[in-house]
Protein backbone atom coordinates (compact mmCIF):
# COMPACT_ATOMS: atom_id res chain seq x y z
CA UNK A 1 0.00 0.00 0.00
CA UNK A 2 0.83 3.38 -0.77
CA UNK A 3 1.51 5.69 1.33
CA UNK A 4 -0.01 9.33 1.20
CA UNK A 5 1.51 12.39 0.66
CA UNK A 6 1.14 15.07 3.57
CA UNK A 7 -0.33 18.37 2.93
CA UNK A 8 1.51 21.34 3.71
CA UNK A 9 0.14 23.72 6.10
CA UNK A 10 -0.90 27.23 4.85
CA UNK A 11 2.46 28.49 7.35
CA UNK A 12 5.07 26.43 5.93
CA UNK A 13 3.65 27.56 1.55
CA UNK A 14 3.57 30.77 2.66
CA UNK A 15 7.13 33.11 1.72
CA UNK A 16 8.73 34.19 5.08
CA UNK A 17 8.95 37.48 5.42
CA UNK A 18 12.23 39.42 5.73
CA UNK A 19 13.28 41.08 8.33
CA UNK A 20 13.86 44.93 8.22
CA UNK A 21 17.23 45.86 9.37
CA UNK A 22 17.44 47.41 12.46
CA UNK A 23 19.44 50.92 11.69
CA UNK A 24 23.03 50.76 13.04
CA UNK A 25 23.57 52.84 16.02
CA UNK A 26 25.21 56.03 16.33
CA UNK A 27 28.47 55.86 18.32
CA UNK A 28 29.02 58.17 21.38
CA UNK A 29 31.61 59.98 22.05
CA UNK A 30 32.30 59.16 25.73
CA UNK A 31 33.12 61.91 28.51
CA UNK A 32 36.91 62.23 28.54
CA UNK A 33 36.63 63.45 32.20
CA UNK A 34 35.82 59.97 33.61
CA UNK A 35 38.26 58.38 31.98
CA UNK A 36 40.78 61.16 33.49
CA UNK A 37 39.13 61.17 36.59
CA UNK A 38 39.61 56.68 37.17
CA UNK A 39 43.01 57.00 35.47
CA UNK A 40 44.53 59.54 38.12
CA UNK A 41 42.31 57.17 41.17
CA UNK A 42 44.12 54.11 39.85
CA UNK A 43 47.80 56.25 39.65
CA UNK A 44 46.98 57.65 43.20
CA UNK A 45 46.45 54.16 44.26
CA UNK A 46 49.84 52.89 42.42
CA UNK A 47 52.13 55.46 43.93
CA UNK A 48 50.67 54.45 47.66
CA UNK A 49 51.29 51.24 47.39
CA UNK A 50 54.65 51.62 46.34
CA UNK A 51 55.51 54.28 48.94
CA UNK A 52 54.28 52.34 51.63
CA UNK A 53 56.84 49.46 50.02
CA UNK A 54 59.57 51.60 49.99
CA UNK A 55 59.07 52.57 53.90
CA UNK A 56 58.59 49.27 54.60
CA UNK A 57 61.40 48.24 53.37
CA UNK A 58 63.42 51.42 54.37
CA UNK A 59 62.10 50.20 58.02
CA UNK A 60 62.87 46.32 57.82
CA UNK A 61 65.13 45.33 54.81
CA UNK A 62 64.00 42.67 52.71
CA UNK A 63 64.80 39.16 54.09
CA UNK A 64 65.06 40.18 57.27
CA UNK A 65 61.73 39.40 59.81
CA UNK A 66 60.78 39.92 63.34
CA UNK A 67 60.11 35.99 64.03
CA UNK A 68 63.53 34.72 62.98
Amino acid sequence: MAKKARKKSAARTKKQTKKKAKPARKKTMRKKKTKGKFAGAYRTVVDTVKGTDRLRNKLEPPGTSETE
